[in-house]
Order: C-alpha cells, then structure tokens, then sequence
C-alpha cells in the first residue's frame, strides 16, 4: 500500500490450521479488534484498514505480506484495504473498535466488517454484496 499514514500496528486476527481433517471446524470466524490512536498524532481521518498474511510452511519457514516480517521480493500477494463508507474521525489518543467476519456459504466466502467506537459504522459488504472468493 502507499501514500497511507499507518496509525496503530498490526494485529492478527484470523488463524487457520491446515489441514483441517475434521467436518466441525468452520472455516468462519469473528474477531473484535481495538487500535488506540497515539497521543501525538494529532487528529486523523481513518478512511480504511489494511489486511495481510503470513503462513508458516513449516517450523520457522513462513511466507508473507505483514510490513514488518514480509518476505523479501514477493510480488505475487498483495495486501487487501477494507475500507469505510463513511471516514472516522479520531481524536489524539482515542481508541477505535472494529469488528470483522469472515463468512462462509457453499459458493463463497466474503469478509465483513464494521466500526463501533467511536461512532457505529453500518456492516460493510453484507452476505458479500460488494466483494467474494468463489469456491
């Protein structure tokens, strides 16, 4: 991603262990995160979050997109941005809460996702209205 003003570090939220034998492991899954806005960035509007990976292939070998432990000269992946309908207005040192699903039907899986603090954002990309994977 470029010209972005990265305001939190990452966080994890989704971990998939493959294979995954078992017919009672759903592939959905829900995660809230928090982000705190440091004290000295003064106020930002938060247009959108930035999504990446990282695999581990086998003990300590592991591939991905994250900045700070990407793999080096791998263009084949790219980060995914999540954006707002509406920006965010964030004050110095407030914290945002942001929900994401990741959903699951028999022909696809989608990402959903909202902002419920400061303000209540509405679900983007409900039932994968704007965006999905077919399987």
């Amino acid at each position: 991603m470029h010209n972005v003003a990265w305001l939190a570090p990452s966080q994890p939220v989704f971990t998939f262990t493959h294979p995954n034998h078992s017919l009672k492991n759903s592939n959905q899954r829900y995660k809230k995160l928090h982000f705190e806005i440091p004290p000295d960035t003064g106020s930002t509007l938060v247009h959108g979050f930035a999504g990446y990976f990282d695999a581990v292939l086998y003990k300590d070998v592991h591939l991905g997109i994250e900045p700070s432990m990407a793999t080096p000269n791998m263009f084949s992946w790219f980060a995914i941005f999540f954006p707002l309908r509406a920006p965010v207005c964030m004050g110095p040192g407030s914290q945002l809460e942001v929900h994401f699903w990741r959903c699951c039907s028999s022909s696809k899986v989608w990402y959903e996702w909202c902002v419920t603090s400061p303000c209540q954002s509405a679900i983007h990309n409900s039932n994968g209205r704007s965006y999905w994977v077919g399987l």
